[in-house]
Parts: structure tokens; C-alpha cells; sequence
């Protein structure tokens, strides 16, 4: 499907871009005139004489909405933002009445973290009571969203750091993009390891390299580092000696007794060993994820998985042997060919292992996948309210099994408008992912595909300095990516 959008002034497509994809899932927006148009948005705003003028409509085949939306200026307020979100709303509104339906439980938000915004609120003194009415007037959220939002941020709530903590506390990532086989919904341009010598080598040439020149400057200026997670790709991938070299640094340079806590991302049990856990262990590793996706077999083969439930039984049995603390388990929702049967089965064996940890995703078929390439052939579960109906399951039996939301974030291109919600136990919440998604601190990433973000404590400014995701192209921009994060560390100093 093509959308004509058609915006006066065009500089008002940033406000509302994300909004018309939400409603339009599957279209291509173009902004030049086309004849071959299936959908025609117009949306004009005028500033003339204090007022706020908008009109707007949306023309297809067989249906044509328009409305129209005049303010004073002088009623949006002096809070920025605010007519932005009055155009947001409006948007918003139109696109509800040309769908016939609420296309988005988030109202006017369309970004991955919506649980910042809850903080911010706290942090201006705003009682839960205030934030409800506005996210609800304001942002036309739905009510049960509104909750989950705030459930969340009170929970993560007490471990955000406090300015004066943040100057000096920072939590590190480290990326090893490389897995023993791409799965079907994966679009991260990583590696399969099919020559571990000549793939994995140099990558690791760079990364000991980056991290050695990263870790002399933390140490050098008095930073500690609370929290590391390795992740990828699949880390345990790597070789028992590899892992030991790159634990080797760790220790040296970057964990101190003022690191509360080191996970690992061991996501495919194919890579797994009681020989390595143990050795995970042994090295200091709090947390592992041990992530099945799904505990159907049918299901774990059609998504490329080389494994089965079998090998995630026995892998959550050494982990447990070799005397990891925390254990993590990820599931998605809306998987090709599984409803709520399917899902239902897969709690059910989860909840038998008793992780401390449980992460719900709901599929996001992002572009780049062999399965948004299939998608037309592939068996996916289009009913929103299947999706939604599993996801609601999930919540409510795991809240009666004691655990309970830590963190949220949302993605492009997901089923159903949802969230990917992680749980635990009270007392077990991973605090990287508590920090990396509500940006309170400053985060180092190395490796392929990382991420830093450099939070300046005295402002809560942020920066970010992304890491090539393709391990050649990051071997070959090295030095640029260490000289650059550097600058940045020096930059909040």
C-alpha cells in the first residue's frame, strides 16, 4: 500500500510520521505527489492571530475522514512540547476515525522507552494521581497501559542513581555479535560462526584492544563500573580460552568490589556446557539468559533454533549445578504458528523451571529478517486480540507466581500494540537493563553493535556513540571508536 502524505509545513513530519506508520503497519509513505496513491493523509497547520489552526483528512477508495481543530496559542501553555502533542492528538484522533479502531494503547507515544517519561514526571513532583490524568488527557493512553507504566516505575524506581552517584558510576556492555545460526525473525546483520579462526579472531583483535585503551582511562579517572553485561549475538559462543581471555581484562581493568553485578547472555543452549558455566560462574558471573523462545519443538525448528526443549532443560539443569544465582528465560509472543495454546504450554514449562527472571517480547517482524522477506508465506498469527489475549495470560500468571514488571520497552514493526515486559522476583531485577533502558547512567559499550550512552549527571543530558553492528567494518573503524568514546568520558569530566 502507498500513502501520499501530504503535510503543510513539511517540517511537521517528525511529529507525526511514527503515528501514521503505527496506523498503517504494512504502508510506503511518500511525500511527493504520486497518481498511484492507495491512501491520501493531508494535514495542514496555520499560525495566524494567536490561534492554532488545523485541518486534516484521509482519502481512500472506499472511506474519507476530515476533521478540523482551532486553539489559542496563548491555552497550549509555555510547557515544551505542548503543541506538538496538540498536533500529535489531532493526528491521532483522525487516523482512529478513518481505522474505525484505537490503533495504538499508547495514545500519541511512539518511542521504545515510555516508562522515562513516568520518571520524569516523579522527578518534577507530580503525584501518581497527576501523571494518570495527563497521560490519559494528554497523551490518550489507555487506562491499563497508564498502570503498567507506573507499576514499572515504581519498581525500578529505588535503583536509579542519584546524581552525585551517577558522576562517577557507570555500568559497561560488551557485544560478541556472532551466533551458531541465524533465527528466522532476527534482522541484527551479525555473524553466523561458520570458521571460528578466521571469523572470530580478529574481531577479538579489536575488542580486547578497545576494551584495554577503555578500561586504563576508567581506571585513570576514578570511575567504577556497578554493572557488566556481555551480550551479542550469542557471547558463549566463544571458546572456553576466549571467554577466559576476555574475563581476564575484565577483572583487570574494570570490576572492582564496587561491581554489584556481571551477566551473561547465553541465549542459545546449543553453546552451553556445564564446563562453561561453571567456568561463568567461577569468574563471577551473577546471571545467565537461557532463552528458548518458545518450549515447542515444531516451533523452535521453524524458527531456526539448533536446539530443542531438551537441550534447555538440561542447560537450566547445569546452570543451576554450576551455582548461577539469577537465571533469565525470554519467550515471544506471535511466533509463526503458535497461538495461545502454544504460549500457554511454553509459561507452563517456564514456570516448572522457576527462573528468576522471565522476559516477554512480542514479535516485531523487523525489516531485514528472513521473515519479514517471507512474510506473505509465512504462518503468522495476524489476530491482534490472539496476541493480546496471550500476553494478558502471561501477565496474570506470573504475577501469581510472585514475580512482578521491572522494566518495559517497546519496538517498531511489533504485533499488536504492545511492549516487551520484563518480570522477576523480588530482588533479582537485572540492574544493566534497569539502567541501560531508563538512561540515569552513563553506559560503555565495546564490541559489534554496541551502544554508549554518556549522561552528563548535572543535567541528565544524553549522548549516544553507536559501534558498527557488521564485525568487519567495526574491526576496520577501531581507533575512531576509541578515540570518540575518549572524547565523550572526557566531555562528562
Amino acid at each position: 500500500m502507498l500513502i501520499y502524505l501530504n503535510l503543510e509545513p513539511a517540517s511537521i513530519y517528525a511529529s507525526v510520521h511514527e503515528l501514521i506508520r503505527m496506523g498503517y503497519p504494512d504502508a510506503k509513505i511518500c511525500r511527493e505527489y504520486t497518481s498511484e496513491w492507495a491512501v491520501e493523509i493531508t494535514i495542514r497547520l496555520k499560525e495566524q492571530c494567536g490561534q492554532i489552526e488545523l485541518e486534516g483528512s484521509i482519502v481512500s477508495e472506499f472511506k474519507k475522514s476530515a476533521t478540523s481543530q482551532n486553539c489559542s496559542i496563548e491555552s497550549l501553555g509555555n510547557e515544551q512540547g505542548n503543541l506538538r502533542r496538540y498536533l500529535q492528538r489531532f493526528t491521532c484522533r483522525l487516523l482512529s476515525t478513518q481505522l474505525e479502531r484505537e490503533f495504538n494503547a499508547y495514545g500519541i507515544l511512539t518511542g521504545v522507552r515510555p516508562v522515562k517519561l513516568i520518571h520524569g514526571f516523579l522527578d518534577r513532583g507530580y503525584t501518581q494521581e497527576e501523571i494518570q490524568n495527563k497521560l490519559e488527557n494528554e497523551y490518550l493512553m489507555k487506562q491499563d497501559k497508564v498502570r503498567l507504566l507506573l507499576e514499572v516505575a515504581g519498581n525500578n524506581r529505588p535503583y536509579l542513581l542519584d546524581p552525585a552517584a551517577a558522576r562517577k558510576m557507570i555500568s559497561v556492555y560488551i557485544g560478541i555479535p556472532y551466533c551458531p545460526s541465524r533465527c528466522y525473525y532476527c534482522s541484527f546483520p551479525g555473524a553466523v560462526v561458520k570458521d571460528y579462526e578466521k571469523d572470530i579472531n580478529p574481531f577479538l583483535t579489536a575488542l580486547f584492544k578497545e576494551m584495554k585503551a577503555l578500561g586504563e582511562f576508567i581506571k585513570n579517572n576514578g570511575l567504577l563500573v556497578q554493572s557488566v553485561y556481555i551480550g551479542g549475538g550469542t557471547p558463549t559462543v566463544l571458546s572456553l580460552t576466549d571467554l577466559q581471555r576476555l574475563f581476564d581484562l575484565l577483572h583487570h581493568d574494570y570490576v572492582t568490589t564496587a561491581t554489584e553485578e556481571i551477566s551473561v547472555e547465553a541465549g542459545r543452549p546449543d553453546t552451553l556446557s556445564l564446563q562453561k558455566l561453571k567456568f561463568l560462574q567461577g569468574t563471577g558471573v551473577s546471571r545467565v539468559c537461557i532463552n528458548p523462545q518458545s518450549m515447542n519443538d515444531s516451533t523452535l525448528k521453524r524458527i531456526g533454533r539448533n536446539h530443542d526443549s531438551k537441550g534447555v532443560m538440561q542447560s537450566v539443569e547445569w546452570a543451576r549445578v554450576a551455582g548461577i544465582k539469577k537465571l533469565n528465560m525470554d519467550i515471544i509472543v506471535g511466533l509463526p504458528g503458535e497461538g495461545s495454546r502454544e504460549v500457554m504450554y511454553t509459561a507452563g514449562k517456564i514456570l516448572e523451571i522457576c527462573p528468576e527472571n522471565i522476559t516477554v517480547h512480542t514479535l516485531a517482524l523487523k525489516r531485514g529478517s528472513m521473515m519479514a522477506e517471507k512474510e506473505g508465506k509465512a504462518d503468522l498469527p495476524n489476530r491482534v486480540q490472539e496476541v493480546e489475549e496471550a500476553l494478558q495470560y502471561l501477565s496474570v500468571i506470573f504475577r501469581q507466581q510472585g514475580y512482578i514488571p521491572y522494566y518495559l520497552y517497546r519496538q517498531k514493526y511489533m504485533k499488536a500494540s504492545m511492549e516487551n515486559v520484563a518480570y522477576a522476583r523480588p530482588g533479582s531485577f537485572c540492574l544493566y537493563n534497569i539502567q541501560m533502558m531508563e538512561e540515569r547512567q552513563t553506559i560503555i559499550g565495546m564490541g559489534g553493535g554496541a551502544a554508549s550512552k554518556f549522561v552528563k549527571a548535572a543535567d541528565g543530558s544524553l549522548s549516544t556513540f553507536y559501534n558498527p553492528k557488521n564485525p568487519c567494518s567495526y574491526c576496520n573503524a577501531i581507533e575512531r571508536l576509541i578515540s570518540g568514546k575518549v572524547d565523550k568520558l572526557k566531555a562528562l569530566n
